[in-house]
């Protein structure tokens, strides 16, 4: 699913890593191409739109707020690494907190596909767990692809239980609760909710102006 590789003289920190495994490039071209296509354009559009109610300050701020956002993800996904070596793995993802843990802490580990909306598109995940069966990482194969979730099995050698059956995103966060990612908690989708209400709210409000004003 992607290249994820890095080159042997390019390793990511001081470090000695046996394995080093990076996104996958077609993510990043994704990323990139989404933004220039879709957030640039809606972006100058907002702001052309706010010019004859004098409120194109608020929204410029607005808009550089958002830009810091994005340049950020791309900062991480420009940084963001596996790393396993004798000791420990490093795990310093796109948008989840940066982890390394000890080698000798991964006690097993679940292979599952999951599956949105569209049950033919599936993509497996890997769950790190401890001898008392706490969660230690996820590495998600949209991200880092199917070949790097093999490599990381291979390259850590412990007890592996592997989920044929493909299930929901849902199904999966439910059986193992732990490996929620912040993303997949309710409060974000609640912040989410608002956000998008809110921004739906002032662009009615722009309108609204707009045509009182003409």
């Amino acid at each position: 699913m992607g290249d994820l590789t890095a080159p042997a003289g390019a390793q990511p920190a001081s470090t000695a890593y046996d394995v080093v495994l990076r996104p996958r490039r077609s993510l990043v071209r994704s990323t990139i191409l989404s933004v220039v296509f879709s957030a640039v354009p809606l972006a100058v559009a907002l702001v052309w739109v706010s010019l004859p109610l004098r409120l194109w300050a608020f929204v410029a701020t607005v808009v550089i707020a958002l830009a810091v956002v994005v340049g950020i993800v791309f900062v991480r996904l420009g940084t963001a690494f596996i790393g396993i070596d004798p000791v420990a793995i490093t795990v310093r993802g796109v948008v989840t907190p940066n982890r390394r843990v000890a080698r000798e802490q991964v006690h097993s580990l679940v292979l599952a596909t999951t599956h949105g909306s569209a049950v033919e598109r599936t993509s497996r995940e890997l769950v790190a767990f401890d001898a008392e069966g706490s969660h230690l990482f996820r590495l998600r194969a949209d991200v880092w692809g199917d070949a790097a979730v093999d490599r990381v099995v291979d390259a850590l050698g412990v007890q592996v239980t592997d989920e044929t059956r493909p299930m929901t995103l849902r199904e999966f966060v439910r059986r193992y609760p732990a490996s929620r990612a912040w993303y997949e908690q309710r409060g974000a989708y609640v912040v989410v909710g608002v956000v998008a209400v809110v921004a739906v709210a002032g662009l009615l409000v722009l309108e609204t102006a707009g045509l009182l004003g003409a």
